[in-house]
Parts: structure tokens; C-alpha cells; sequence
């Protein structure tokens, strides 16, 4: 279990623009006739033993994809429709709304990778709450409704000697997921974190070289105003 290449959604920020206009084309394509074939997301992420969240980004096209292959197995993360609207919003939702804010507005348009990175959050974001911005006060409500919806997707698509459904509510841990798997229950404690704290680190991470280069663009740019204004000022006072 522990020498499994996991792929998540962070796996995609350290590499840049291309890998998330990639993802960003799988998620466009997903509500069209027209989604990604296996082959395609197999060249999408790579060779990763288990996606992490991301199938949940593909619509039922996506889940459907993976269901016509016999030899995978699904992991279906079960909580409070509340709880679900909570992490969401002070995770991706929270990010979303902060791209559109002083200083991450200028890194958008002075920095490649946040613009497209605020268009990756955007699609995100818009698949689970109807299109519904953070600020809206319908927001947590969409959320709900999209979580339920998604919940009812899985089980209808999925057949249930191939889904293992674990209640993030009440716990779980290496026993259950390992069984599910028939691999071997490692020695090492079952990984509890803070996913949200987790993420507001590592998005503040990934984003502060654009910040710091954004910073250093306007400094330069307004320096070199502030001198034309100077020489022109003295122009024309000659």
C-alpha cells in the first residue's frame, strides 16, 4: 500500500501551466459528447497506481470510463452533505475568491501559471456549486445538493462488490481500505491530518513566487514612471 504512486490534484502545481491546461480540457470535455477516452487520461496522469479526488472533477463520463475497466476499484468517501460544504469552501472555495483579490489579482495578469491556475480553481469551484460564486449566498447550499448528487452518480454507476464506502464521520483507517484491496495492512500508523490547514499551506507555497515576481514587476514599473514623470517635468520646465 505505502509503495503506491497516488495522483492527486496538488501533483499538478509544481509542474506548471501545460499539466493544468490539460486537466482544465478533461474537465471541459467531461459535459460535452465528446470526453476523454482511457487512453487519454491514462496520458493525462501518467503512470499513478490510484487517483485522489480527481474523478470526482470528470462527471459520470469520467467515473464511467473507469468502471468499464473490470480489474479497478473505487473508494468512495462518505460524509455530512454540511461537512463536505464547510471543507470545500475553506479549501478550493476560499482560494477561488482570493485569486480575485489584491495582490493575487496582478499575479494573474503578470504571472502564466496563476492565470491558469485561477481558471483550474474556476472550473472546479463551478463543478460543484452550480457556477454559483463563493460570495453567493447560495453558495454552501449548491454544494450540498452537487455532494449528493455526486454520491447518488457513484453508487448508480459503480457495482457495489467493486466500491468500498468509508464514513469520514465516524473514522477509518489501514484495515478496512487494505481489505478492500487485498494488499498487505502496513505497520505505520494511518496518516491523520489536517487536510485544510494542509492546503492553505501549500497554496500559499505554490503562489508566493508569482506574489514576490508581481511585487518586483510593479516596483520596476512604477520606479520607471515615477522617473519619466520626473524627466518630463523637467522638460518642461526648460
Amino acid at each position: 500500500m505505502l509503495g503506491y504512486r497516488p495522483f492527486h490534484i496538488s501533483e499538478l502545481l509544481p509542474h506548471g501551466v501545460r499539466q493544468m491546461q490539460a486537466l482544465e480540457e478533461a474537465m471541459v470535455a467531461s459535459s460535452t459528447d465528446t470526453p476523454y477516452t482511457r487512453a487519454e487520461l491514462d496520458k493525462l496522469f501518467g503512470d499513478y497506481d490510484c487517483l485522489i479526488e480527481s474523478p470526482c472533477y470528470l462527471g459520470a463520463s469520467g467515473i464511467q470510463t473507469y468502471v468499464d475497466d473490470p480489474n479497478i476499484k473505487f473508494i468512495l468517501t462518505q460524509r455530512s452533505p454540511e461537512s463536505f460544504a464547510k471543507s470545500l469552501s475553506g479549501s478550493l472555495g476560499c482560494y477561488y475568491a482570493k485569486l480575485h483579490e489584491w495582490p493575487l489579482t496582478a499575479a494573474r495578469v503578470c504571472d502564466g501559471f496563476v492565470w491558469e491556475l485561477e481558471r483550474m480553481f474556476r472550473l472546479m469551484t463551478f463543478r460543484w456549486s452550480h457556477g454559483l460564486h463563493p460570495s453567493d449566498p447560495d453558495f454552501r447550499s449548491a454544494l450540498e445538493q452537487s455532494y449528493l448528487e455526486y454520491m447518488k452518480t457513484v453508487r448508480s454507476l459503480v457495482p457495489a462488490e467493486r466500491v468500498l464506502v468509508l464514513d469520514l464521520d465516524k473514522g477509518f483507517g489501514w484495515e478496512e481500505i487494505c481489505n478492500f484491496l487485498e494488499c498487505e495492512v502496513p505497520e505505520e500508523p494511518y496518516p491523520r491530518s489536517n487536510s485544510m490547514a494542509e492546503f492553505h499551506v501549500a497554496a500559499e507555497v505554490v503562489l508566493a513566487p508569482a506574489v514576490r515576481k508581481t511585487m518586483v514587476l510593479l516596483a520596476t514599473s512604477t520606479a520607471a514612471l515615477v522617473g519619466f514623470g520626473a524627466w518630463y517635468l523637467q522638460r518642461l520646465r526648460k
